[in-house]
């Protein structure tokens, strides 16, 4: 039976512009389970990035609780914070967010170098998972080298590196020609096959329908929840 491995509960997250509050996200409660694949949905404003945030512990919520695999993350200090979120989350961006003076085996490792990991199991580590995602004989390209496509695989493979429990991946096609969309979609179901789990932000309808489930953002709120139908 599948576990919860998310929960937010009541969450809200205000900025101050000036004088006036923004409700960013405004009283949301999600629950996602173990090995689920889901699409978060939304115009501009409507609070999806902060969700984001928030799911990915980027940012603290200012009232509201959020648990990973039960653990309540609003009660760690920031370091531990820190520790947990490189430990339980993969991060997959737009941008790739690659550093350009390292190659594709050393940006994949740079988690690595928080955890006092081995220098050889590093890169051993790293080797095996870019191998596996087509990238065996890219190893030591520098970003600059590497076609939009191969970039987004370096990126998903620095966020595997730790194992993590979730995936975030925010408009991970949105930098990628049709072709290159369809391989990076094509790895995420394999991922999720292997009971990864996954959220995906995405402006795209046509990836967003890639997942089961369906989450739809407006004004903060959720407007709709909904399990696509195969």
């Amino acid at each position: 039976m599948k576990k919860e491995i998310l929960y937010l509960e009541n969450v809200t997250k205000i900025y101050k512009m000036g004088q006036q509050e923004v409700k960013a996200v405004n009283n949301i409660t999600l629950k996602v389970m173990e090995g689920e694949r889901l699409s978060i949905m939304g115009p501009s404003g409507s609070g999806k990035s902060t969700l984001l945030n928030l799911l990915g512990l980027l940012d603290r919520p200012t009232s509201g609780k959020i648990y990973i695999e039960n653990t309540d993350t609003t009660t760690l200090n920031d370091d531990e914070l820190s520790y947990f979120r490189g430990k339980k989350i993969g991060f997959i961006f737009q941008n790739f967010n690659l550093i350009p003076s390292l190659t594709a085996l050393e940006n994949t490792i740079v988690p690595l170098m928080f955890y006092n990991v081995p220098y050889r199991q590093r890169i051993e580590r790293a080797t095996k998972i870019l191998e596996r995602l087509g990238l065996g004989d890219r190893l030591n390209y520098y970003p600059s080298q590497l076609s939009g496509g191969q970039r987004q695989r370096v990126a998903i493979a620095r966020a595997l590196i730790n194992n993590p429990a979730i995936l975030l991946a925010d408009e991970p096609t949105g930098n990628l020609d049709s072709k290159s969309g369809e391989e990076v979609l094509a790895i995420f179901d394999e991922l999720v096959k292997e009971g990864r789990t996954l959220i995906v932000v995405t402006h795209d309808i046509n990836v967003a329908k890639k997942s089961p489930r369906i989450i739809k953002i407006k004004d903060g709120k959720i407007e709709s929840d909904n399990k696509v139908r195969k």
